[in-house]
């Protein structure tokens, strides 16, 4: 059996597939398996794979366009290894990725999954951006309250907590970060401060497609998660938190009087007794300094 199996859902994506599965191959670590579960294209895309003829590749294809959970759940029953990587059919695997992170897991047995960092790039390949995520485990655990902290195929997880986490379908389109945030409450999470993965943004990428469907599913999220540290929310607070976790507060918190409202919710969620009993206070204090500089474009609060 693989050590690891390469979990990597497809559809419509005949155009990019090709260049995923050559980055996967050209990794170091070799003991995997890569697990294709095709949700239903109905391009090239099941051609292009069968053309490659990786001997590691096993496909799947759904009989009907099923959704990413359902396809991701599938692909969690299926895989073999003792660690599952995630990976999208139209990114790009960069580094060392796959020997590090299992590495990094084999080695930190109090850890359930490891991210990196990734970069953006467009349609064509052209690079955007870069994002450095955060590596400590208690700040990602409070921090997935108010964004996701991690690139969902940047991912590998083990498979045993996997399996019994499972993606939620009434979070499909935030998934990931569903998943993430109950991940963190029964192990460690971290990233390791590599870039490992390079994530395509364009018009046909299911999560620019959905943006309104996503937005909805995260404000959901979010205000499950306020009220497990018992933090009471009016809809114009969680649209305020949410705006945090869309990228939003740079320019909307520049007007004094939005950053005045951010700031008196953001009293309110750190005078929470769940977080104080749980974090020291000088400690909430960094993390709320680091989120409003981060996020919110705001420097200082007192």
């Amino acid at each position: 059996m693989p050590e690891t199996t390469i979990l990597i859902p497809a559809y419509n994506c005949g155009k990019y597939v090709k260049e995923a599965l050559d980055s996967v191959l050209k990794q170091k670590y070799r003991d995997y398996e890569i697990l294709i579960i095709d949700d239903g294209s109905t391009d090239d895309t099941v051609q292009v794979i069968e053309d490659h003829k990786c001997k590691k590749i096993r496909y799947l294809k759904n009989t009907e366009n099923a959704g990413i959970v359902e396809t991701l759940n599938k692909g969690l029953k299926m895989a073999n290894g003792e660690f599952i990587a995630r990976m999208d059919a139209d990114d790009v695997m960069l580094g060392n990725r796959l020997e590090n992170q299992v590495s990094f897991l084999k080695q930190n047995a109090a850890y359930g999954m490891v991210g990196g960092w990734y970069n953006i790039m467009n349609e064509n390949g052209y690079l955007l951006n870069t994002s450095r995520t955060h590596q400590d485990p208690d700040f990602l655990r409070l921090g997935l309250i108010f964004r996701n902290q991690f690139a969902h195929p940047a991912i590998t997880m083990r498979t045993s907590v996997a399996e019994k986490l499972k993606y939620d379908p009434e979070f499909q389109y935030c998934e990931d970060h569903d998943l993430w945030i109950r991940f963190s409450e029964v192990c460690k999470v971290t990233n390791l401060p590599e870039i490992y993965l390079s994530y395509r943004w364009y018009s046909g990428n299911s999560c620019n497609r959905k943006q309104k469907e996503l937005k909805t599913a995260v404000l959901s999220l979010l205000s499950r998660e306020l009220d497990k540290l018992n933090i009471p929310h009016s809809p114009e607070e969680l649209m305020l938190h949410g705006a945090v976790s869309f990228g939003l507060g740079p320019k909307l918190f520049i007007a004094t009087e939005k950053r005045k409202e951010l700031l008196a919710w953001y009293d309110k969620v750190f005078s929470s007794s769940v977080l104080n009993e749980r974090y020291e206070h000088n400690w909430i204090l960094s993390f709320r300094g680091e989120i409003q500089r981060r996020y919110c474009g705001i420097e200082d609060y007192v």
